[in-house]
């Protein structure tokens, strides 16, 4: 009987490792894309929840509600990098979101804020939420007069890429 030693040899399992690491540089990158898109995505859902809520609980609750952009968490600013307020008409904050540094949010609109009425409207906070990456615009939701919210199609953000050169 013969005795063979069974296993890889060292010119194998280099050979097994190239390929692999070829296999990797390929696959991290298109990994870290679908992270970012992934992200992006979240932020939109997570804008237009809020959206709806406030709009909800200005027509539940029958008073302004106002949502605006807040950059330390406790006072309204032009800014919805880092976050808004959700707040009651007597200036009872009613919920605070806290962004991640990397998802500046951005908002186009007549007025820093979006006040909500008693019959859901909004008519002089019109506006859009948009993000961008890459000198893009990854997303967009357009609130028009009525309070109601749309995604903006890619054709407008493609339109509105100038937004990201800012």
């Amino acid at each position: 009987m013969m005795n063979r030693n069974q296993g890889f040899t060292l010119v194998e399992l280099m050979i097994t490792l190239a390929v692999l690491a070829i296999f990797a540089n390929i696959a991290v990158p298109a990994f870290d894309g679908l992270i970012t898109r992934n992200r992006q995505q979240a932020l939109m859902e997570q804008v237009a929840a809020v959206l709806n809520n406030a709009r909800a609980e200005a027509i539940l609750q029958r008073r302004t509600i106002e949502v605006c952009g807040s950059s330390d968490g406790k006072t309204c600013s032009a800014s919805w990098a880092n976050g808004w307020l959700v707040r009651a008409p007597d200036g009872r904050v009613m919920q605070l979101t806290q962004l991640p540094s990397h998802d500046a949010l951005r908002w186009s609109g007549f007025q820093q804020s979006i006040r909500f009425h008693n019959n859901g409207s909004s008519p002089i906070s019109n506006g859009r939420f948009y993000q961008c990456h890459e000198q893009k615009v990854a997303w967009q939701l357009v609130l028009n007069r009525q309070g109601r919210l749309r995604q903006g199609t890619p054709a407008e953000n493609t339109e509105k890429a100038s937004l990201c050169s800012q």
